[in-house]
């Protein structure tokens, strides 16, 4: 069903970047329509373009310049309907997402020279199609004709992607409402998992009833591609095929998370298939959830994504001397970088429409500081891949997702159950 109603929030975030460059003209081009028959794969608006719009057919564009936004589409098409369902045409589109003007995509070149008559600038992402950047190049040095190019030569062109990162990495009110239910769907579907899972199921199976219990609590889609690893597989940081036997005596770790609204969750939890950890699981598992548990505890306005990172590489360094896996003294490990063998990736990234999201974390050779509004991962981890450790095998991470407060961090992800006494007692029930 069509939308026929979308939030005024998305106005305000096209004025706030025009405001940010008021002679320029920002042009943004959608997601093509899905390749292959029968469309196979779903389409996806691009993500700058639905920040802006929440429009989300293929094929569309966004000028944004004097202060107005001009949104083309294509035509409505009722042979072609059939198939794709119900198109808004431009006179609803214009509507119903607040333009100040939408005319048809078929005539986007020919209003181009109109917009660039008066600005000083462009905006657009070069690099991102031959075809679309043809047309933008072609239509400036027709411009600069007009304006005299021995003069004034080609409007200088920009990528607006800065602009654009600089307002995404902050959420607005609306952004979080739909992070904290994307947050709290996936959260309860993990939940679910823990009361379901059994040896003898294979990650796949695993995998299904997650997705179903994520569709039940009012996720709308995947967030990205789920990690149910198991045992050894768990060591692998990006380990997709899910096609293993869960057995007693593993741990499963499972890295998946739902969108709702276009915002996606990132969440990973791990928990041992037979209901108990072992010593050893039990060891590991500890030492990350503290590492998890500090970070959130630091986590601030103010303080910057490089300082939680390395605190949480000295936690989990003093965690390996302390179970005998590195040798020496904590500032040479850390210096050496001895712990990647073992924390080999970076502690978490931005989140929201994207699951690796845009956001400076380095800003004029300065660590960025992070702001209320901000969402972000907290994602320590500890893998075992060398023989000749108890801990062989083993692979734990613990992600949780918090929104930077005025005060502090709150953890999105908090109805999953972290403990490992709450853990082993739901497990119990699964395995009962």
């Amino acid at each position: 069903m069509l939308k026929v109603e979308v939030s005024p929030r998305y106005a305000e975030r096209r004025n706030q970047l025009m405001r940010l460059a008021p002679e320029a003209c920002f042009i943004f081009f959608g997601a093509p329509e899905p390749e292959g028959s029968a469309h196979r794969h779903p389409f996806r608006q691009n993500s700058d373009f639905f920040y802006l719009t929440e429009f989300d057919e293929p094929g569309a564009i966004l000028v944004l310049c004097g202060g107005k936004s001009h949104l083309f589409v294509s035509d409505r098409n009722e042979a072609q309907e059939i198939w794709t369902g119900e198109r808004y045409g431009a006179e609803r589109a214009g509507s119903v997402f607040q333009m100040d003007e939408a005319s048809r995509v078929m005539d986007f070149d020919s209003k181009l020279d109109l917009f660039l008559k008066d600005s000083k600038t462009v905006y657009y992402s070069l690099g991102t199609s031959a075809e679309q950047d043809s047309r933008i190049l072609k239509a400036i040095q027709h411009s600069s004709r007009h304006r005299g190019k021995g003069r004034f030569g080609n409007l200088p062109i920009h990528d607006p992607r800065p602009h654009l990162s600089l307002l995404r990495s902050v959420k607005d009110e609306l952004e979080i409402e739909r992070m904290r239910k994307a947050c709290a769907a996936t959260a309860k579907a993990h939940l679910h998992l823990l009361k379901r899972v059994k040896a003898g199921m294979s990650e796949f199976d695993a995998a299904n009833e997650f997705q179903y219990w994520l569709f039940k609590n009012g996720c709308t889609d995947l967030g990205y591609a789920p990690i149910f690893a198991s045992g050894f597989n768990a060591t692998t940081l990006h380990y997709v095929r899910n096609n293993d036997t869960l057995k007693h005596g593993d741990l499963l770790l499972v890295d998946a998370a739902g969108e709702f609204g276009g915002y996606t969750a990132d969440l990973t939890q791990t928990f041992p298939v037979s209901g108990t950890f072992t010593p050893e699981q039990r060891k590991i598992y500890q030492s990350v959830l503290d590492v998890n548990r500090e970070i959130t505890r630091m986590a601030r306005p103010g303080v910057n994504y490089r300082s939680l990172h390395s605190k949480s590489v000295e936690l989990l360094t003093g965690a390996l001397l302390e179970l005998g896996v590195l040798q020496g003294e904590l500032k040479e490990n850390v210096n050496t970088q001895a712990y990647r063998s073992y924390f080999p990736h970076g502690l978490g990234h931005y989140l929201g429409l994207d699951v690796h999201d845009v956001g400076i974390y380095h800003e004029e050779g300065r660590d960025f500081e992070l702001k209320p509004g901000m969402i972000l991962t907290n994602e320590p981890g500890l893998y075992f891949r060398e023989r000749g450790t108890p801990f062989f095998g083993i692979g734990v991470r613990i992600e949780d997702d918090l929104l930077i407060t005025s005060s502090g961090a709150e953890v999105l992800t908090h109805e999953t159950p972290r403990d490992i006494d709450a853990i082993e007692a739901l497990r119990t029930i699964a395995n009962s």
